[in-house]
């Protein structure tokens, strides 16, 4: 069921547990898949100072509930947003950053991570990269860190933390978890963090699992320009099979954000038109 609601963006209605902070780019479309499972937002250019608002208000909260919030990041445009973040949003002292995945023995991902928490003022300290090794070893640790880390809660099966955030390519993969791979296919075995290679990752990589992406309080998916529009209304309308597209899969325990453009969503508005006009004959 697709719920479609115009508002401005001092009018929109997020899940009881966090509100959005002032919006600086218009958000000129919001609207829900299934209400409680995913919320789409449009923006008319670009939304970094949206992300920054989001995390921010994210952060806060955690902070004043339980002293400290755990931030999980992707490589990429995505990080880069963060460069926007006021400097005095929070207290980023009490901020731990965590990594979705990274590419073995290149490290981009922590370089990235280690570049935004400069800029944040987070701690190198609290900056939790994945070590050094081969990849199952390095899984093995990073799982092992996951599930003992104060900063994120382990009450469930798997370790959830307060935020992710995730980029997303054409083809549909987040993270390092690609279409159609042995890494999507291991989702809901109760793995932690998978080790792997493929080409489309330019070789080794490890990646947090599908399983843990959807135990994160609270998910914002990226997905931004032209390039995306496909992958966007497949994901969005659920058209899509069992394992290949992984950012449709993506389900935060809490609130599930899709950040979007003009040019990523319009596939998708072009179906959901169609839909439109075939419930009207059905009437």
């Amino acid at each position: 069921m697709l719920a479609l609601v115009s508002c401005s963006a001092t009018a929109l209605v997020l899940s009881p547990a966090r509100r959005a902070g002032n919006l600086q780019m218009l958000a000129v479309e919001e609207f829900a898949i299934s209400k409680e499972i995913k919320s789409v937002r449009v923006f008319d250019g670009e939304y970094a100072d949206d992300i920054c608002d989001e995390v921010a208000a994210a952060a806060r909260a955690c902070i004043a509930e339980k002293g400290s919030f755990s931030l999980c990041i992707p490589g990429g445009s995505v990080v880069a947003a963060l460069a926007q973040m006021p400097a005095d949003a929070f207290d980023a002292s009490k901020v731990h950053l965590f990594f979705a995945n990274e590419k073995i023995p290149s490290y981009p991902c922590k370089e990235g991570g280690l570049d935004a928490a400069k800029k944040l003022g987070v701690p190198e300290a609290n900056v939790h990269a994945f070590g050094e090794g081969e990849p199952a070893a390095v899984a093995e640790s990073y799982s092992s860190l996951l599930a003992s880390h104060a900063s994120i809660d382990n009450s469930g099966a798997v370790p959830s933390v307060d935020m992710l955030l995730l980029g997303t390519g054409p083809d549909g993969h987040v993270g390092c978890l690609f279409p159609d791979s042995a890494e999507i296919k291991a989702s809901r075995a109760g793995k932690v963090v998978l080790a792997g290679n493929d080409a489309r990752a330019d070789g080794d990589f490890v990646a947090i699992s599908l399983d843990v992406m959807n135990a994160a309080k609270c998910v914002i998916v990226s997905a931004a320009g032209a390039g995306r529009a496909e992958m966007v209304a497949k994901a969005l309308a659920g058209n899509f099979g069992p394992f290949d597209c992984p950012a449709g899969l993506v389900e935060a325990e809490e609130e599930t954000l899709w950040f979007t453009d003009k040019e990523s969503i319009a596939v998708f508005d072009e179906f959901a038109d169609i839909e439109d006009e075939d419930e009207l004959e059905e009437e």
